[in-house]
């Protein structure tokens, strides 16, 4: 038998007991531990001999052999190997591994298994590189003898990195909701011959065509939703953004746009800093801002929670967790429980939508108290935080009915609100603004809204990100007592409810009086999300009234404190305000 059919014979009789099929292409450098007989050294990027994998004296890396021109001899050897296909030439690691846990990974995977383990005996740090099987003595190396530090020393904690050695079947695909069946991954992204992943499912140690010697192209993402199907990512705006990220020094990106980088503009495969999900920085936020901070995105978030009344994720750390029910419940804000990263659409300047494109496939809580997966109006995020398990807010005011559970106070059975949830069953709103139809619906962000963004009538990014004003709202809302009436401390009422009609008492007979003379904020009768029947006082609710007890005291006589209504723009007060005392006095016309 000639030479050339000799080796051929011999390598198919190899690959057919190869541990995997990902391992199988290796069988070729096993043939000899010759350059010239090796036959998988071919031309062009396919060359091992070209590659950080050639560890002889002509390997092109900083680490390299003193002495040993073999290159093929540092994983496989024709003799006095381990026993393990393909005729491996090292040492089976003995580290006992730190596996990696998320609470959004349904598979089990255990200590690494198969090629994965064959990897580590470099790529752990923990055996040197010129320890091989077939010689007595350790190949001497230039530059280090162990692997250097670095994003390819993945240690013995491997929490980290991405998972290996689990099976990947059907049933964990059908569980996930968002991996691809393992039926239909591409040619190159090869399981085991037990249905595992391993290493060599994204890794081809034999060439470097794709970096990192990836098995293809991580370009657009292309090698990780090969597994992965993330729900929203091809509509969504990340997956399409061609803002350039050259010049930022903080990212891992080794593309030019965030489109091209994909996947990993957030995430990392191997030495995450924030290990459960693989993102780049342990800061969950931190991966957000990295860009959102007016180096690559349109708009500076990082701008608009640095105002003095913001959802700020940067005050919790480590809290968040993707499976969490009511957020409220461990009191924190993060970027991910308000955007899907994977989802999230450009902003629109429609005047209504039941929840914006940027809040796409989010969970929230229903306005009857129930989880949802995705949320269909923007009031469910919002009671993830603000609803059952309400997060303290500061300076909230102190109510006659006192109820911090925002999804209680919209409930359309209640005497009033404002009509978030549904339309408001009192047409007579005598003050509205004229260009409002009656029976419109209103967003929780109409009112709590970035002041310098678009709904504000300027060019900043719209969204409860952060505010100059107090409460996160769009427009200024003077609540303290003793403040002068203006255009300016009223803003965020007087862009529905026209000033005019309010000060000539078109709805209210004393209202000027209230608010002109007296200097009394609206805020001191009217609650503007809602008043509970849960929470009732004895008291009626109608029109939003709602006293401020900081404000607004009961009768010194009697303790009372209480507004009743009457009818049609009648009523009478029993309470003690500014020294003056209300005994049931009346309002209007009188049945």
């Amino acid at each position: 038998m000639n030479a050339a059919l000799h080796n051929n014979h011999r390598m198919k009789s190899i690959t057919a007991n190869a541990v995997t099929p990902g391992i199988a292409i290796a069988v070729a450098t096993a043939i000899t531990m010759s350059v010239a007989w090796c036959p998988h050294i071919a031309l062009g990027q396919q060359r091992v001999v070209d590659t950080l994998h050639n560890l002889s004296t002509s390997g092109p890396g900083e680490v390299r052999a003193e002495s040993e021109e073999q290159i093929c001899i540092f994983c496989h050897a024709p003799h006095n190997t381990s026993g393990v296909a393909p005729l491996w030439n090292r040492e089976a690691p003995l580290s006992n591994y730190t596996i990696y846990r998320s609470s959004t990974f349904d598979a089990d995977p255990g200590q690494p298994t198969g090629s994965s383990k064959l990897c580590l005996s470099c790529h752990d740090g923990t055996i040197a590189l010129g320890r091989v099987l077939s010689r007595a003595d350790r190949i001497r190396m230039v530059g280090s003898d162990f692997m250097p530090a670095g994003l390819s020393n993945l240690g013995t904690d491997l929490s980290d990195d991405h998972p290996v050695s689990f099976h990947y079947t059907t049933g964990l695909a059908a569980s996930d909701r968002q991996l691809e069946s393992p039926d239909t991954l591409p040619a190159e992204v090869k399981l085991d011959r037990s249905g595992q992943f391993q290493c060599t499912t994204c890794h081809d140690p034999h060439h470097n065509r794709f970096r990192m010697f990836l098995t293809m192209t991580d370009a657009f993402g292309s090698l990780c939703i090969a597994c992965h199907d993330m729900d929203g990512w091809s509509t969504g705006s990340h997956g399409a953004a061609g803002d350039a990220v050259s010049g930022v020094a903080l990212g891992d990106w080794p593309f030019g746009t965030v489109a091209e980088n994909a996947c990993r503009s957030c995430h990392r495969t191997h030495t995450a800093g924030g290990r459960e999900r693989l993102l780049i920085f342990e800061k969950e936020e931190d991966n957000c801002l990295n860009c959102h901070d007016g180096s690559v995105a349109q708009f500076n978030i990082l701008a608009e929670i640095d105002k003095q009344s913001a959802h700020d994720p940067r005050l919790q750390t480590g809290v968040h967790d993707p499976t969490e029910m009511l957020a409220g419940t461990n009191p924190h804000v993060e970027c991910v429980d308000c955007h899907n990263p994977h989802a999230a659409g450009p902003q629109t300047d429609q005047d209504y939508v039941a929840i914006g494109a940027t809040m796409q496939k989010v969970p929230g809580s229903t306005s009857g108290g129930g989880y949802t997966q995705e949320a269909q109006y923007e009031y469910e995020v919002c009671y993830r935080c603000h609803g059952d398990a309400p997060v303290p807010v500061s300076r909230r005011i102190a109510r006659l009915a006192d109820q911090p559970n925002l999804r209680l106070k919209f409930n359309s059975t209640n005497p009033s609100f404002h009509p978030i949830v549904t339309a408001s069953p009192n047409s007579d709103v005598v003050s509205l603004d004229p260009s409002i139809a009656p029976g419109s619906l209103i967003r929780c962000t109409d009112c709590h809204n970035n002041d310098s963004g678009r709904r504000a009538g300027s060019y900043g990014p719209d969204g409860p990100h952060g505010s100059v004003y107090d409460f996160l709202l769009i427009r200024n809302y003077s609540v303290h007592d003793d403040t002068p009436e203006s255009a300016y401390d009223y803003a965020l009422c007087y862009q529905c409810h026209q000033r005019t009609s309010i000060l000539n008492n078109e709805s209210f007979p004393e209202h000027a009086r209230h608010v002109r003379d007296q200097d009394a904020p609206c805020s001191a009768c009217h609650d503007p999300h809602g008043i509970s029947t849960i929470s009732s006082s004895g008291s009626d609710h109608t029109h939003l009234i709602n006293f401020d007890v900081t404000i607004v005291r009961p009768l010194y006589t009697t303790g009372t404190l209480a507004y009743r209504d009457l009818g049609d723009r009648t009523g009478t007060c029993t309470l003690t305000c500014h020294n003056q005392i209300h005994d049931t006095r009346p309002y209007g016309e009188q049945p």
